[in-house]
């Protein structure tokens, strides 16, 4: 058993790899169909009748917007997925490239990462001018002034101010080969940092704007179905209780007073993470996806509208992590 245990804890590195490949997979194809959507609706003549019937500015902003962040940021994924299939290569085989090496492709995988996140910035924008408008502005019809503050503007201002500055400290301390206590201290405040905001804080406004709403049968006959109210659960109690205690766990980590947060726990909470989004997965097509019923919640926990759905690898990470810290060796970060 012993044996087994430390054969399975040691594939880690090897599930690194797998992840950072479902991570490239995923947006490979998130961008390919996002792009293919985006072109589809530049093109549309529907579409653009209805914008020249708005002043110019919006037309500028709402193509900006899908341009942008519809365009911009799901390529830039994909391209941050090259750079992290190759660092997690070299992680696996024990081995670097003289040419573009593991740390190097980390940082061009962050910076990517980085781009990604501030692509949003023009939809935060177009957000605004929609709210800030007496006018009637034509926004895929037109959408309901709270719906967009609820599941856009105040989501996408929440993770792209606290994520944005933390991967950029990550990636600066990795760059300039900064001290290991003081990357691992970056790295636990970024995936804490993840977990609040573009998780529990993001999928929490899209509750909200659920349940407030008053839009056809949405509110709490929506939220009183056994399904949707486990997947509530899950999202409002149970991320944050995540969150919570990713943070507990690394803050030793955090404050420098240890070297590396308890392997075990991150692999657990890594297996949570995963299983949640396994969970919606199955949960999505089990109520009949958007179509039959479309609620906002729905809608944003799609395939092709969650950026996120790669996180269902962790899964498989985490079980070995999990093996890995039972052992207690010690392992670089």
């Amino acid at each position: 058993m012993g044996k087994t245990l430390e054969k399975y804890a040691g594939s880690v590195r090897f599930w690194v790899f797998v992840v950072a490949c479902v991570y490239f997979g995923f947006n490979v194809f998130f961008a390919w169909a996002g792009l293919r959507d985006s072109f589809g609706m530049l093109t549309n003549n529907y579409i653009y009748t209805s914008l020249k019937a708005d002043p110019w500015w919006w037309l500028v902003s709402f193509y900006s917007s899908e341009g942008v962040s519809g365009s911009v940021a799901i390529v830039s994924r994909a391209i941050a997925g090259v750079f992290a299939v190759w660092a997690a290569w070299l992680f696996w085989r024990k081995t670097d490239n003289p040419k573009f090496s593991l740390r190097q492709s980390a940082c061009m995988a962050m910076l990517f990462e980085v781009i990604f996140l501030l692509s949003f910035t023009p939809s935060i924008l177009t957000a605004v001018l929609y709210n800030a408008t007496n006018m009637n502005l034509f926004y895929f019809g037109h959408t309901a002034n709270d719906l967009i503050i609820l599941c856009t503007l105040i989501p996408l201002l929440a993770f792209v101010s606290v994520c944005t500055p933390l991967l950029l400290k990550l990636r600066s301390a990795i760059k300039n080969y900064a001290p290991k206590e003081e990357v691992v201290k970056w790295a636990s405040l970024t995936g804490v940092g993840y977990l609040f905001t573009m998780f529990w804080f993001n999928f929490t406004m899209c509750w909200v704007a659920a349940l407030a709403i008053p839009y056809r049968q949405w509110g709490l006959s929506f939220l009183l179905e056994p399904a949707n109210f486990v997947s509530f659960l899950l999202t409002v109690v149970g991320l944050l209780a995540l969150a919570a205690a990713a943070l507990a766990v690394t803050y030793p980590a955090i404050k420098r007073r240890v070297a590396q947060p308890n392997l075990t726990w991150v692999g657990i909470f890594l297996v949570t993470l995963g299983a949640y989004f396994v969970f919606h997965l199955f949960y999505y097509y089990a109520v009949g996806g958007y179509a039959p019923d479309p609620p906002v919640w729905y809608e944003v926990i799609g395939p092709l509208h969650d950026p996120n759905l790669w996180a269902l690898a962790l899964l498989f990470l985490g079980a070995p992590l999990i093996a890995y810290g039972k052992l207690h060796r010690t392992e670089e970060t």
